[in-house]
């Protein structure tokens, strides 16, 4: 049994918004009336896209649903602007944080930082974790992590 209890065959396009171009997969209909996109607008979901797991929000626009599709995911899943791609995916809790060990561990040791993450938003927190997260050299996460950590002591 697959552990996503939702998926579609989608075709993958650009969306502009503004003077930004995303590639994007848009919910279908049918798959968006069953979910609980009117509590929670921009739905946070994990899954696959061609079989290379995601991580990320479904968003609105006009009346219809769309999940942005990075540089990294098309080209592990081998896919394009035109492509057909499968899409699996589950809603997961709308308040879950993915938390770098290197920011719990700062986290754990710096009580006034700590106090200050535990009064962000999920939303918040989610951006400062993405920000370590993103890092790809063990130079740039510790830059990042130090960054993050003046942010929440108010440096």
């Amino acid at each position: 049994m697959t552990p996503y209890p939702h998926e579609f065959d989608a075709q993958v396009v650009h969306h502009d918004v503004g003077t930004y171009r995303y590639t994007v997969v848009f919910l279908p209909p049918e798959i968006a009336t069953a979910l609980p996109l009117q509590q929670h607008p921009r739905l946070r979901a994990s899954g696959e896209v061609g079989e290379v797991p995601f991580t990320g929000a479904w968003q609105p626009v006009r009346g219809r649903w769309y999940l942005m599709l990075s540089k990294e995911l098309l080209r592990d899943a081998d896919a394009a602007i035109g492509a057909c791609v499968r899409v699996r995916f589950r809603v997961e809790h709308q308040a879950a944080v993915e938390v770098p060990d290197q920011l719990a561990r700062a986290l754990a040791a710096d009580g006034m930082a700590n106090l200050a993450w535990s009064q962000l938003s999920a939303g918040k927190k989610r951006g400062l974790a993405y920000r370590v997260l993103s890092a790809k050299t063990k130079s740039t996460v510790q830059r990042r992590l130090l960054e993050v950590m003046a942010r929440l002591r108010g440096a």
